[in-house]
């Protein structure tokens, strides 16, 4: 594909003999496009009315930033461009450079197939560039060509850092699921609050302006804690990307970290939104007990105490600390009166936020168990949390050699249908009395009681670094069945092993086979 921006001569003059610059800085300006305060209505531009509005110091222009020096070297350029668009000419699409950049960014996309969004005032959005399209991002101006420039760059190019922002109400995981996203991507998770103590502490510029905004009781700008966190994301622990939480908490905000990430080229790559349905909030938070010293955490459901009865309700003389046999207390927020109006405040907040972001964001059911939401962030983030292995082969192909090394290599069980039925069996699992049953009276076992005996055993503690099945599906239906299961948790099958084996070696290799019986030594006649 060869794109050529079209733009009239004398648009081009317009736009580039109005620009002027600051020699140290780079800072660049236009006469009529973005002016520097120095500069009054109705004045024409010289060394005089063109300052710097940060140093106050003299702009000048190019010397090729001319009339006539432009006009030769758009000779030069048509000149040379001309031959080369007629040799790609099947390939050539001419955009219409002349134009607001959101229509410009349109075209392009249409070009590309890349999709394109609206915003809410109708503006054309790259579907994978937040906020309400291109001229709001970049603080809108027709003339902002090179800030232009950048967009696209930034649409086309993939993006170097991973930068996320975690989204939940309270009680939603965050606390449990964002170190397993720092783990798994190596990136570190940033709050404001401990971004602004760090600041305060190390007297950066902004620091020393956020304390001294604190000791006299005010609330910290928006502008300080964007400057936070634009020093804090330089740092180098930040090189392959960052975690957002607690930030932003308003669209404003929202719209100053895109302004703020645009300056490197960057963007939010995604936004990860934890939902809960309050009533299982409300289970989770009311439900919590804690131990003063320790911070131990309890509940009354899912991690009671030993101190609390089976069925008893729980009080202060029935909760009571493992280690220390110390009474536990309830944080004066974690009751259902309190939780109502922190969840309407997150709901308020959140929404908002959501919406701006809605091209890269996430919802993400949070109501199940810990592991089942685990693997659920995971998938999103493409990193599949467990090694789904399937090995097929026929037989005498050798998988009882290989499967063991498979096991010592990757720290994870080979599971075979035979050896899960009859341990469901062997433990009266609900799934293996139904199994039992049927096997008693001489009839198959059904796929779906197959299928739940697996989706039980895979979660148990030795499967979660991941599994490999062996002898299991054993039909497209049984594949299809177990594609269902997995997605249940945001997986997946990783990878199939099949061992390929010519006919004729496989019936060399078992028909010559020789067996002790009550010892199984096996034997080979060649």
């Amino acid at each position: 594909k060869v794109i050529q921006l079209d733009v009239p001569d004398a648009v081009l003059e317009e736009r580039i003999c109005g620009r002027w610059i600051h020699k140290d800085s780079g800072r660049s300006y236009h006469v009529k496009f973005a002016p520097p305060k120095s500069l009054k209505e109705g004045e024409t531009p010289s060394a005089e009315n063109m300052k710097d509005d940060e140093t106050g110091e003299a702009l000048y222009q190019r010397a090729d930033d001319t009339s006539e020096a432009l006009k030769a070297r758009l000779e030069g350029y048509h000149k040379q461009t001309v031959p080369i668009l007629a040799h790609y000419k099947a390939v050539v699409d001419v955009v219409n450079g002349d134009r607001p950049q959101g229509a410009i960014w349109e075209q392009v996309a249409g070009v590309l197939d890349i999709a394109v969004a609206k915003g809410p005032s109708g503006t054309p959005k790259p579907d994978m560039l937040p906020g309400e399209g291109l001229e709001k991002v970049l603080g809108g101006g027709g003339g902002s060509g090179l800030r232009g420039v950048r967009a696209l760059r930034n649409s086309l190019a993939s993006q170097a850092r991973s930068i996320l922002i975690l989204f939940g109400p309270p009680g939603a995981g965050k606390g449990t699921i964002a170190p397993k996203i720092v783990s798994g991507l190596g990136i570190p998770q940033l709050s404001t609050g401990d971004m602004l103590r760090a600041a305060v502490k190390a007297g950066t510029e902004v620091g020393k302006q956020a304390d001294e905004v604190m000791k006299s009781g005010g609330l910290v700008s928006d502008e300080i804690v964007v400057g936070i966190i634009k020093d804090r994301i330089k740092e180098e622990d930040c090189a392959k990307g960052f975690i957002l939480d607690g930030f932003p908490r308003t669209v404003p905000q929202a719209e100053m970290l895109d302004k703020c990430l645009f300056e490197t080229g960057e963007m939010v790559s995604k936004v990860i939104q934890l939902d809960v349905p309050d009533a299982v909030l409300e289970e989770r938070i009311c439900g919590r007990w804690i131990h003063k010293d320790s911070g131990r955490s309890y509940h009354v459901k899912f991690a009671p105490p030993k101190s609390l009865p089976a069925g008893a309700g729980p009080c202060e003389a029935n909760m009571r600390d493992d280690a220390t046999g110390e009474a536990l207390y309830q944080r004066a927020d974690d009751t259902a009166e309190a939780l109502e109006e922190r969840l309407r405040t997150y709901h308020e907040q959140t929404v908002p936020i959501l919406n701006h972001y809605s091209s890269v964001t996430n919802h993400l059911d949070a109501s199940g168990g810990r592991d089942e939401v685990m693997h659920v962030v995971m998938a999103a983030l493409g990193l599949q949390a467990r090694k789904v292995l399937v090995l097929f082969g026929p037989p005498g192909a050798g998988k009882g050699t290989v499967a063991p090394v498979l096991v010592e290599s990757l720290g994870i069980p080979q599971l075979s249908t035979g050896d899960m039925l009859r341990a469901a069996v062997g433990a009266g699992t609900e799934l293996g009395r139904q199994a039992e049953d049927l096997m008693k009276n001489g009839q198959l076992v059904p796929d779906e009681l197959v299928c739940g005996v697996v989706r039980d055993r895979i979660q148990e503690a030795d499967c979660d670094k991941g599994f490999i099945l062996d002898g299991f599906p054993r039909s497209v239906a049984q594949a299809e069945m177990l594609d269902a299961t997995l997605a249940e948790t945001g997986e997946k099958v990783s990878k199939v092993i099949q061992l390929d084996v010519p006919d004729a070696v496989l019936e060399e290799r078992i028909c010559g086979r020789w067996m002790h019986k009550a010892a199984g030594r096996s034997y080979h006649v060649k």
